[in-house]
């Protein structure tokens, strides 16, 4: 087993920014300099040693993860079945949520102009519909109809892609942002943080946030509202066997076909306004 050639593979095949890369790398090297073969009682040695070094059940997970990529790239077959990998309890799971005060914050950073349009087109999309960054990065100019005022959102972890509302809030907001201009899902880990800086808020660093935290109040700040779940179910886009709503969502329209042959959105983005009246943020960005 050469080493080095299989982290050079490895290495060559991440795309992360300089940091992450490092970060990988560094976790990819530790497991290689303790491994005699890419095998499964190899990965489970590392585990054992990682855990008596005391890291977190979560960072355990996560190394577990990178070690599975070093075997894919240099064609090495995973030696462990789906639902084998180091557990991490609920209540050792990590899942912050950026308060109201923090997001009410950083959309008035947005709103006295200190954030160029860039931040606060994605600001904007996060705070309004609780995107992933991925999901942020999937949108496409074409994906917006500023006459309709409508956007399409294409999700991941297999949730329900779906059309939305633009609110007028933000129209401007998204029209001066130029969505084709890709982005990868460290620049937008970056900007996130670029936000909070210029919110005069740096002293978050400590924390393990990002663009999910916000996705995370919106959620609960929703739930809240008074609004029923299967609307917050619909709106957050999730698919309905997650969540209990298998039947709802399997018989709610995506769109109607008419008698004159045109098909139009459903009613699924008319109920955003019923979200809207009742959304924690909307009001903040006027």
């Amino acid at each position: 087993m050469n080493k080095k050639e299989i982290l050079k593979n490895y290495i060559s095949n991440l795309s992360a920014s300089s940091k992450e890369r490092n970060l990988y790398t560094k976790y990819a090297s530790d497991f290689l300099d303790h491994a005699e073969e890419l095998d499964r009682s190899a990965v489970l040695a590392h585990m054992e040693r990682l855990k008596k070094r005391g890291l977190a059940p979560g960072t355990v997970n996560f190394i577990f993860r990178i070690i599975r990529r070093v075997f894919a790239v240099n064609d090495v077959p995973w030696p462990f079945l789906k639902g084998e990998s180091p557990k991490v309890s609920l209540r050792q799971q990590l899942r912050p949520a950026l308060g109201a005060d923090i997001i009410g914050k950083m959309i008035e950073t947005a709103s006295i102009g200190k954030l160029n349009p860039d931040e606060k087109a994605f600001l904007a999309l996060s705070t309004i519909y609780g995107l992933r960054r991925e999901e942020m990065c999937n949108i496409r100019h074409e994906d917006l109809d500023f006459k309709k005022g409508t956007i399409y959102i294409r999700t991941i972890k297999k949730g329900r892609e779906r059309y939305h509302l633009i609110p007028s809030e933000i129209k401007a907001v998204l029209q001066e942002h130029d969505f084709a201009r890709c982005y990868s899902i460290f620049q937008l880990s970056r900007m996130f943080w670029s936000i909070v800086n210029k919110s005069g808020m740096s002293r978050l660093q400590s924390q393990e946030l990002g663009w999910h935290t916000i996705r995370r109040g919106l959620k609960t700040l929703l739930d809240r509202s008074g609004l029923d779940p299967f609307t917050i179910h619909q709106f957050m886009r999730w698919q309905g066997g997650e969540r209990g709503f298998a039947m709802d969502a399997r018989y709610h329209a995506t769109h109607f076909v008419t008698l004159d042959g045109e098909e139009s959105i459903s009613d699924e983005a008319e109920a955003d306004k019923e979200v809207f009246k009742k959304h924690p943020f909307i009001k903040l960005w006027r």
